[in-house]
């Protein structure tokens, strides 16, 4: 820590503090809102196939930094081939996934084994 630091804080101490975590601030709102985020997913869920440009004409109101967060860090969602996949899967998806492995095991056991 340098020298202006150790001096800042003693002085914050003098006065009686006792806490050495900062107050937390009230700080900027979020513009991000729960209604905005379930009609973002609601469009995603549309079409997978989409880009932030297209996002921003169905949502002019919204700036697409703010998109781009919504759709990355507040629904999960990373593009992968040009199609926004869900990051991590869900219990249906491990399900669905376990069914077709174990349905292709089956059909690959009945060709292989001798009649």
């Amino acid at each position: 820590m340098c020298e202006g630091k150790v001096r800042k804080r003693a002085r914050d101490f003098k006065p009686g503090r006792d806490n050495v975590h900062y107050d937390s601030r009230s700080g900027r709102q979020s513009v991000i809102t729960n209604v905005m985020v379930a009609s973002v997913e609601a469009k995603i869920l549309e079409n997978r196939r989409f880009t932030i440009s297209s996002l921003s004409n169905d949502f002019p109101e919204v700036s697409r930094s703010v998109l781009y967060k919504i759709v990355s860090e507040k629904l999960n969602f990373k593009k992968l081939c040009s199609h926004w996949v869900p990051k991590l899967l869900t219990k249906d998806h491990k399900n669905k996934r376990f069914e077709c492995s174990l349905k292709f095991l089956i059909v690959i056991t009945k060709k292989v084994t001798p009649c």
